[in-house]
């Protein structure tokens, strides 16, 4: 059933109770509440059939209808969650920056080992020397002279059938570079 609005003092009333409403309210004219048309005097009366209620908030419901559904609200995390995630975090880069020093590590040593230690060292260092110098200088060339005699010395004295004092191989570097030049097994390049 319809329902009207007194527009004087805003009364709510259905169909039936405006007439006594009038009587008593001189001054009322009425608003129908869902199509909100102003009725003066006795013209609500014509007033039988209105909009239904689909139809008045057909264009609202559907427009509702279209939209997505809002997200659930983000729930903060508590400081103790933050903090547990940070540390994962850091274990994890931690982890991979291991991982990635054992590799270059293991690589670096791959370069100047492999092959090396399974080859037969000579029992003079400066041969031994100048065998480690022809290796390194393969392996890689273009090496500084300061990284190359660390190399060098390190291998020899790292090598499974090492037995020479350590002096005595360091002191022979300069001579098995002589050597290794004389033999043609390394050449001299312009820094």
């Amino acid at each position: 059933m319809v329902s009207f609005v007194c527009n004087y003092c805003q009364a709510t009333l259905k169909k039936p109770k405006l007439d006594q409403h009038l009587q008593r309210c001189y001054n009322a004219t009425f608003s129908c509440i869902d199509c909100n048309t102003d009725f003066a005097g006795d013209t609500y009366r014509q007033h039988t059939a209105c909009m239904t209620e689909e139809q008045k908030y057909k264009n609202k419901m559907a427009a509702k209808k279209a939209q997505p559904p809002p997200p659930p609200p983000a729930v903060p995390k508590s400081t103790v969650d933050q903090l547990k995630e940070k540390q994962a975090d850091n274990v994890e880069q931690a982890t991979t920056k291991k991982r990635k020093h054992e590799k270059s590590a293991s690589d670096k040593k791959d370069k100047t080992s492999n092959g090396w230690n399974d080859s037969p060292l000579p029992a003079a260092p400066t041969d031994a020397l100048a065998s480690a110098i022809a290796f390194v200088c393969q392996n890689e060339p273009g090496v500084a002279f300061k990284d190359l005699k660390k190399q060098c010395v390190k291998m020899v004295t790292k090598h499974p059938k090492f037995t020479l004092a350590k002096s005595d191989v360091k002191d022979a570097f300069d001579a098995a570079v002589l050597s290794a030049l004389a033999e043609g097994t390394v050449a001299l390049t312009k820094c």
